[in-house]
């Protein structure tokens, strides 16, 4: 019996050659390492911005907000469109697209041109990471080679994530707050140049254009991530975040009802009839809600404590350290022990991280245990994104990844909303947030889990 999507043998692609595949994970890496350095070196700038621009944490949340509103709205949509334009050309123009908008950032002449130019810069980032898996699908059909290249890519980014704050700060302290911005030129070049040494290869049935579901696509994911945005300012019962999200579930509503009776729909319903599939979305939801949840609370428990910012990021090393690390060696501690075997422990090493902290506090004496062990359940990504390719077919690698950063992007979101919410008088209320991210580790893995018996399962009742 097998799990999820049919595969004709005949449609899996050729594998790439070396020089070709190397240029495919040089190219998505680098992509990945600007967006990562970008989101963090950004949080260190804000006060810099602020101070130049003359304006209040109002604004200035609009600056991190606008780029996620755009990049999270659009990613099934982009998705779908690297399925039917391919995926070169599509991750080529997220490039070009993200390029102009850091140099219009760095050049922005106030802050409302800024905030333009940083949703700008989302829309280039959504474009780019669903085609960028699909990429890289293409130039490793192999699903053990593709989950180390998966592994690899994770790994960089994590060191994206790392690095971002020292660089942002050394950026800002030696040449400006705008020198962040145009750093992203150099490396988008040389991804560009990567890029296209890539081969195209085409949808074998071009589908067609479905406005319809990219229209319902964009404003249900666009509601539901401004109301997680603006909740936590205005309330959960302000007129204007109740609206909002009864549009953003209607809207949900609406694109599944629509995509079941369109010939040719852009969000493929069968994508869903993979178990494997469907649960690695979830695993992403609750994994993604945790570890972000995480980056948000660790830091500031640190500082209600009183601790000093590089105080606090040093603290913070183990736990970013052992996600690049663990992230760098999933795909072989995958190929040798299973993947979801491998995620379902990596998560509960983070559910048992976040009780340590919850049991401890953090500023005890286990903390760095419990940090290297959320390490460890940040470093799943790469093996979610990969369990997710390897449940649909190549030519659906676009839409599925869309489908699965989606699920991610919202997660983290909400993990950031919901545990910002218990965050506000200290010590209590940090370990009720860090006892929420166990239970939403606990689920991932859980979720994980029962995929890795799964298939035994079903090979012996069709044996039987």
């Amino acid at each position: 019996m097998t799990l999820g999507l049919s595969r004709d043998p005949s449609s899996v692609p050729a594998s790439a050659s070396p020089a070709v595949a190397r240029a495919a994970l040089v190219s998505v890496a680098l992509g990945s390492l600007m967006v990562a350095l970008d989101v963090t070196a950004l949080n260190v700038a804000l006060p810099s911005i602020g101070y130049a621009f003359a304006v209040g944490i109002d604004r200035l949340q609009w600056i991190a907000g606008a780029y996620t509103l755009v990049f999270a709205s659009l990613l099934l949509a982009t998705g779908s469109a690297s399925d039917r334009l391919g995926a070169r050309g599509t991750f080529v123009t997220g490039l070009i697209v993200f390029m102009g908008a850091s140099i219009a950032c760095g050049g922005a002449p106030n802050v409302g041109a800024l905030i333009t130019a940083r949703a700008a810069q989302g829309l280039g980032a959504a474009i780019m990471l669903p085609s960028s898996m699909a990429l890289l699908a293409a130039a490793y059909p192999d699903t053990a080679r593709r989950a180390r290249a998966i592994a690899l890519w994770g790994g960089i980014s994590a060191v994206g994530l790392v690095a971002g704050p020292v660089v942002g700060g050394l950026l800002c302290e030696l040449a400006g707050w705008r020198a962040i911005f145009y750093l992203n030129a150099p490396f988008c070049l040389v991804a560009i140049g990567a890029a296209l040494r890539c081969g195209e290869r085409r949808a074998e049935h071009a589908r067609a254009f479905d406005p319809c579901g990219v229209a319902l696509s964009a404003v249900a994911l666009a509601a539901i991530t401004f109301a997680l945005i603006e909740a936590p300012v205005l309330g959960w019962r302000a007129p204007v975040i109740v609206t909002t999200l009864v549009v953003g579930v209607a809207a949900a509503c609406a694109l599944i009802a629509f995509e079941r009776r369109v010939a040719e729909p852009m969000l493929p319903p069968q994508l869903f009839a993979s178990p494997a599939f469907t649960a690695s979305v979830g695993v992403a939801f609750l994994q993604t809600f945790a570890y972000f949840g995480t980056l948000f609370v660790l830091p500031v428990a640190l500082q209600v404590q009183g601790g000093e910012p590089l105080a606090v990021g040093l603290r913070l090393a183990p736990m970013t350290i052992a996600t690049g690390v663990a992230a760098t060696l999933s795909g072989r501690l995958a190929e040798a022990f299973g993947p979801h075997l491998v995620m379902a422990l990596g998560m509960l090493a983070g559910a048992v991280g976040a009780l340590v902290s919850c049991l401890f506090g953090v500023a005890q004496g286990p903390f760095v245990l419990a940090a290297l062990l959320l390490g460890m359940g940040g470093a799943t990504l790469p093996l979610i994104v990969a369990s997710a390719l390897a449940a649909v077919p190549s030519q659906r690698a676009g839409i599925a990844s869309g489908v699965v950063n989606a699920a991610r992007q919202s997660g983290g979101v909400l993990g950031i909303a919901c545990l910002g919410a218990l965050m506000n008088n200290g010590r209590v209320d940090a370990r009720l947030a860090l006892l929420v991210i166990a239970v939403a580790f606990c689920g991932a893995a859980a979720l994980s889990f029962a995929r890795l018996y799964r298939p035994a399962r079903a090979a012996g009742s069709a044996q039987t």
